[in-house]
């Protein structure tokens, strides 16, 4: 099968159905973090070299670049694609930011009038403004330490910089298909490759210091998945999707894990799953395209709706945690998308409309 434009039209594919298998996967990841305090780690992590989690990041940022690049592209105009960027994020986080300083009050250990400081006072700004995500309340306490109240926040930061890269690249002119295909892509592969050199990183770490090597990094790894899902797009008709080649390339990635460069084959898996699993499931049934979008929902509740359980009730299982987070998070998934992410998104799109109609009769 070939990844055509017909098949990108929202009715007629799964990925709706994809995010929501994504953001899951995440809740799942950390419920095996608090359950047995570790990090980086999961049942799955021994056979794929990372958590599971770490796959669905890749694959959010993945399919974040295959389906906002031809939203640049539609809107001729940087300005009107991080604005239609900033409404599909930011009203859910506002949401969940007010929800969460809220429910901290019944936690918090520190006086009325300083709990809206400090940690919460940066909690709101920093996670608001997209600068650096913020984890924790002013005298809320894990176990006697600060908690760490949503640690899926750190992902979104990133995702805003991807996004401001690529309003950068229209701008410039550089965001155009050719251009994006024979320039601004083969340069950030060699950029990504670069960095992979042991002895770069190493001067980057004595010339800069660990905390810019870890920007480096960290950006490094998802502008690589984002610029993957863009690539993804541009040549998206030469892409035959088979549930064999991407089993192909699932041992390819183990084979990478083993001999330590599966970093960024973990993308190209990824990506390539999120591909079959969004189109090659649409052969057969278009069954999640008229599904509500819970999925940003589920990612930004999962984490603090899965330490206020935990606090009440610490299981042994982690798989009785994810199950139970998962049950409570959807009905705050299914608030914050009917109250404020899709009333955001079609007010958004009125608007739009009416300019366009305003435009035409003057």
């Amino acid at each position: 099968m070939r990844v055509t434009d017909e098949r990108l039209d929202a009715d007629a594919n799964n990925f709706t159905a994809v995010r929501l298998l994504l953001a899951t996967s995440v809740i799942y990841t950390h419920c095996y973090f608090t359950v047995f305090g570790v990090r980086n780690a999961d049942d799955l992590s021994g056979i794929l070299g990372a958590p599971i989690s770490a796959y669905a990041v890749d694959g959010f940022f993945f399919l974040s670049g295959f389906l906002v690049y031809p939203s640049l592209l539609r809107l001729r105009s940087s300005v009107r694609f991080l604005t239609a960027r900033f409404v599909r994020l930011w009203p859910g986080l506002a949401l969940c930011v007010l929800l969460t300083v809220l429910a901290g009050v019944f936690f918090t250990s520190a006086p009325p009038g300083d709990y809206l400081g400090g940690e919460t006072a940066r909690f709101i700004l920093s996670n608001l403004t997209f600068t650096v995500a913020s984890y924790r309340l002013t005298g809320v306490e894990c176990g006697g330490e600060a908690c760490v109240l949503n640690g899926s926040l750190w992902t979104l930061p990133w995702e805003v910089r991807c996004y401001a890269v690529l309003a950068l690249l229209g701008v410039l002119g550089l965001a155009r298909p050719a251009i994006m295909k024979w320039a601004v892509l083969p340069l950030s592969l060699i950029g990504v490759l670069v960095w992979d050199i042991p002895q770069v990183q190493e001067l980057a770490r004595s010339l800069a210091g660990d905390g810019a090597v870890y920007l480096i990094d960290t950006f490094d790894r998802l502008w690589a998945a984002f610029a993957v899902g863009i690539a993804a797009y541009l040549f998206r008709e030469r892409i035959p999707l088979s549930w064999w080649a991407l089993g192909a390339l699932f041992l390819a990635t183990l084979a990478a894990q083993v001999l330590g460069v599966g970093l960024h084959m973990r993308a190209l898996l990824i990506g390539y799953a999120v591909l079959c699993l969004g189109l090659l499931t649409a052969q057969r049934r278009v069954f999640s395209a008229k599904w509500p979008d819970y999925s940003y929902g589920m990612y930004i509740y999962g984490y603090p709706i899965m330490v206020l359980i935990y606090a009440f009730w610490p299981t042994s299982s982690h798989m009785a945690l994810t199950a139970v987070t998962m049950a409570a998070t959807v009905p705050l998934a299914a608030l914050s998308w009917h109250l404020v992410e899709r009333p955001a998104l079609d007010a958004y799109r009125r608007h739009r409309r009416a300019g366009r109609l305003a435009a035409q009769q003057t």
